[in-house]
């Protein structure tokens, strides 16, 4: 049966049976414990989650640009060198990535307000504070493609409602035109 899985949880058909979230450090620990999260997701049991790990902002790139691997998920360190996560945010609007995107940072940075603004002015879904070590739970990644996900759909059925709406008016508009339109034939 079509969007159902083994569960009986009814899942709409364009949400992919396996999360691949795309990660961005440099720090081994790091991407360690978010290879881990994927491996042992705790949110939902029915999708599967690979992480496609990358050192350098350019590999990341590369593996957007290839279009081999749908990536579903982002998950970037902010202070990266080549483009940092602010940079890597730009290109992927520039390209026309519509992917939940997920930027984190050290708290020894201090408490980051400016940064975790601005990220969320550029889009970012969600914000995650290094270091992971020591934590008793796994990073829950499920729920910032989801909160996306629907944030999305609401979009397109406001669009959508929008369109229907806008081409009401406008055969309302042309059908009063004509009515109003004074016959000047002789």
């Amino acid at each position: 049966m079509d969007g159902t899985s083994s569960s009986g949880i009814n899942i709409p058909p364009d949400i992919p049976l396996s999360l691949n979230v795309l990660v961005i450090d440099t720090d081994p620990e790091a991407l360690e414990f978010i290879k881990k999260s994927c491996e042992e997701n705790i949110r939902c049991k029915d999708i599967s989650h690979q992480a496609i790990i990358c050192f350098e902002s350019s590999m990341a790139v590369e593996v957007l640009l290839k279009k081999e691997i749908d990536i579903h998920l982002i998950v970037m360190e902010l202070h990266m060198p080549m483009l940092n996560g602010y940079e890597f945010m730009q290109f992927l609007d520039e390209e026309g990535f519509d992917i939940p995107f997920v930027m984190m940072s050290s708290k020894y940075d201090g408490f980051p307000w400016s940064s975790v603004e601005k990220a969320f002015e550029l889009g970012a879904i969600e914000y995650f504070f290094k270091p992971f070590r020591g934590r008793d739970h796994l990073l829950d990644l499920w729920s910032p493609f989801l909160k996306h996900y629907i944030a999305r759909r609401k979009e397109d059925e406001t669009s959508d409602g929008e369109a229907k709406d806008d081409e009401t008016s406008d055969g309302e508009a042309k059908a009063d035109d004509t009515l109003h339109k004074k016959d000047d034939t002789p």
